[in-house]
């Protein structure tokens, strides 16, 4: 091999080996495999609740990328139509968890994928109707907010959103469940 061919090699090879340090995202960017697909309103989606820390979450959904507060799993395809779930954390604790659907076109259609398997007990996991939800739990409260349109389910100190966004071409169907702490910050 020639002198010149081991020094290209070598560059090839380090841009390489410096953008998958650069991009570890996309090295990373999968959707989490939990043991139990099961949503509980209030407690817990797949096994992480508020509470744990990232060590727990990792234990339960497997390792992703993540910025300082945030842990980010998503699937694959454009970006900003794949399907996504995230963890955000303060002082070291889960204070949200969160799962999208993935859309299709510029209408923003709902499309069915992996995580729309996660469902409550009442059946009710993304995909689901808004009117599925209120029947599901009637104690939900309605919440038509700019990209809610949904409902709220409190329970103590967190709540559990159902949320369609009430645009695009499926503006009734769920795409985004969220359990967080209270609105006003209480864990």
């Amino acid at each position: 091999m020639t002198r010149t061919l081991v020094v290209r090699r070598r560059i090839v090879v380090g841009v390489l080996a410096i953008a998958s340090l650069a991009c570890p995202t996309v090295a990373l960017a999968r959707l989490p495999s939990p043991k139990t697909t099961l949503i509980v309103p209030g407690t817990s989606i797949a096994g992480v609740k508020i509470g744990m820390n990232q060590t727990q979450v990792f234990h339960q959904w497997g390792g992703t990328s993540c910025i300082p507060g945030l842990c980010t799993w998503q699937g694959p395809g454009n970006p900003s139509h794949a399907e996504r779930a995230t963890v955000s954390f303060v002082k070291g604790k889960v204070i949200q968890i969160g799962i999208s659907a993935a859309t299709s076109g510029n209408n923003l259609k709902f499309t069915p994928g992996q995580l729309s398997k996660w469902k409550t007990g009442k059946n009710i996991g993304l995909g689901s109707t808004r009117a599925a939800v209120k029947r599901a739990y009637p104690a939900a409260k309605a919440n038509n907010s700019t990209g809610v349109a949904g409902w709220d389910l409190f329970g103590g100190r967190h709540f559990t959103r159902f949320s369609s966004f009430g645009v695009g071409a499926t503006p009734n169907r769920l795409r985004y469940i969220e359990l967080a702490c209270t609105i006003d910050g209480q864990c």
